[in-house]
């Protein structure tokens, strides 16, 4: 209940308000001023926003034809207020709809706390006068309370913290392991590239042996050739994980000491090919949390498509390698033009949004093709 009344004294007004004697002009603020803090409070303490309006239960939470027996309880409730042929003696229907709700909402509480109290015995005095059982009355109050009752915010729960906060590590671990056969499927990568240098040295000097010595060289050559493509084939990277190692390898491949130049141009064409095949363009920035999986995503989509390119042109080519070599020869015939075109356009138009330095891109990426 919310009023001022001058009767009341000043020290009762301080203590209410919890002020200190040497802050007595907030005593006099809170007696002068109007009672909105105060209602603005209660609503907190019941569990209600502050600055929401009054609501009021109604009979209208029910539906027909629950809500005509519910009306028909009501005028029996409140028979001895209504239906006076002087209007101002009779209660407002509005207010009796307000009542007949509170007292149907409050009835399992009243059961509970005094079954004798003169509410429950007048309740249900006119519950058999309607031939309405308690237990129906009983869902009455349970549907008015539930659209009456403000709808509690849900908060995540200590458990579902939990849950969470193991989830991430979860997948922190699964992605440092990535990271991991990364780095493990470059370094094998260019221990083939090595062992592919070093196989081919003599077989540059065999043009100055005999008949006899070159045809041995050149069957020696188709065996060790095999073998190669055989150790290729087990340690080759797909165009995903080129995709992915090139936007998150630390450092990053163009930038590292370390990469040799022929793991560096092949690192960056597949990309610069890759960057073709995603036709709605693509946004990375370094500094969002989700930087990897959206790296990871962009690749998977690229290897699909870039892949079903080189199938319909008459080409099997998984690996990067062999992708490689098959890209460079469709774009020497012209057929990645089209492609090319379109990457430029989405660059004019602000779709593609790249990390990588321009530098550090093939020359169809930076430059247009009039160019």
């Amino acid at each position: 209940m919310h009023a001022n009344d001058g009767s009341v004294a000043e020290n009762w007004i301080i203590e209410r308000g919890g002020w200190q004697l040497d802050r007595v002009n907030k005593a006099f603020g809170y007696m002068l001023g109007s009672t909105q803090a105060d209602q603005q409070v209660s609503r907190v303490l019941s569990g209600w926003k502050p600055k929401d309006g009054a609501r009021l239960p109604s009979l209208a939470a029910l539906e027909q034809p629950i809500l005509g027996r519910a009306q028909k309880l009501q005028s029996l409730l409140f028979s001895n207020t209504l239906g006076f042929d002087d209007d101002p003696l009779n209660i407002d229907e509005d207010v009796a709809d307000v009542l007949a709700a509170t007292f149907l909402m409050h009835y399992p509480d009243m059961l509970r706390l005094c079954e004798a109290a003169p509410l429950v015995l007048k309740m249900r005095e006119a519950m058999a006068a309607r031939t309405i059982g308690e237990a129906e009355v009983l869902a009455w109050s349970s549907s008015i309370r539930r659209v009456f009752m403000p709808p509690t915010e849900l908060k995540p729960s200590p458990s579902d913290t939990d849950q969470i906060s193991t989830l991430l590590q979860h997948v922190q671990h699964q992605t440092e392991k990535i990271e991991v056969l990364i780095l493990q499927n470059k370094r094998l990568e260019e221990r083939l590239l090595a062992v592919e240098n070093h196989m081919q040295v003599p077989v540059s000097t065999s043009s100055q042996d005999p008949p006899s010595v070159r045809a041995s060289s050149s069957a020696a050559e188709g065996q060790s050739t095999t073998k190669v493509a055989r150790a290729k084939k087990k340690g080759s990277q797909s165009l995903a994980a080129i995709w992915f190692e090139w936007f998150t390898a630390e450092p990053r491949v163009y930038a590292s000491p370390v990469v040799k130049k022929t793991t560096l141009y092949e690192f960056r064409h597949i990309t610069g090919y890759m960057m073709l095949f995603l036709p709605t363009g693509f946004a990375l920035d370094v500094a969002s949390p989700a930087y990897k999986d959206e790296v990871l995503a962009l690749g998977d989509k690229a290897r699909k498509s870039a892949l079903e390119f080189l199938k319909a042109n008459g080409s099997s080519a998984i690996a990067a390698g062999t992708a490689l070599k098959a890209f460079r020869k469709l774009h020497k015939q012209g057929k990645l033009d089209t492609h090319i075109a379109q990457f430029h356009e989405l660059v004019d138009s602000g779709s593609i949004v790249d990390p990588t330095p321009p530098s550090a891109l093939p020359t169809f990426i930076r430059l247009r093709p009039s160019q």
